[in-house]
């Protein structure tokens, strides 16, 4: 299937599908890597863009099921509160709640500038999926300007070994057009 979301989720996993790739080829440009190692060893992987739209704008598509549905993934649930999760179904038919959803567990916010969440176990998922409950995602959303905001995805817990690697190789190929998609939409209403 060629629709994957990222959250980071939000993380996640979206689809780029031909008229998402021509919206957002210039965006993709604007997405900078800003990983690193932490003082453990252990790596962060992590992308900012900055949006030319308000924060508010943004945590709108970021957490309202109709502004996600239209933007990142059409087949999916939010139910947005601590404890609550964003679900990402790969079946049409999907329902939340599903085995095979992609699962994300909020487990912090504050409103408009940073959303927590825990990754869930799922019956499918990207390579190494059998340790993408090791890892935890944090979205910052930091104005920088008026009208503008700075979009921080990061993703923390990777370890050593091939599932680690595959994981981190997945979104490091997959988080820049999830951060392109957000811009393009945010910012021309761009699906």
């Amino acid at each position: 299937m060629r629709r994957l979301l990222l959250l980071a989720g939000l993380a996640a996993l979206t689809l780029a599908g031909a008229a998402r790739a021509e919206g957002s080829k210039v965006d993709l440009a604007a997405v900078r890597d800003t990983s690193s190692v932490d003082q453990t060893g252990a790596r962060l992987l992590q992308d900012t863009v900055r949006i030319h739209a308000p924060a508010a704008v943004i945590w709108t598509a970021l957490t309202d099921q109709a502004a996600y549905r239209a933007w990142a993934a059409p087949v999916s649930f939010i139910d947005f509160r601590v404890g609550g999760a964003i679900e990402v179904a790969f079946d049409p038919r999907g329902k939340p709640g599903d085995a095979a959803n992609l699962k994300q567990q909020i487990t912090a916010y504050v409103p408009g500038r940073l959303i927590a969440f825990r990754n869930l176990p799922s019956t499918v998922g990207p390579p190494g999926f059998a340790a993408y409950p090791k890892l935890a995602i944090v979205m910052e959303l930091r104005p920088v300007s008026d009208g503008e905001t700075e979009v921080v995805l990061s993703q923390v817990g990777y370890g050593q070994g091939p599932d680690f690697d595959a994981l981190y190789g997945f979104f490091k190929g997959h988080n820049p057009q999830y951060l392109a998609d957000l811009k393009a939409f945010c910012e021309h209403g761009v699906k």
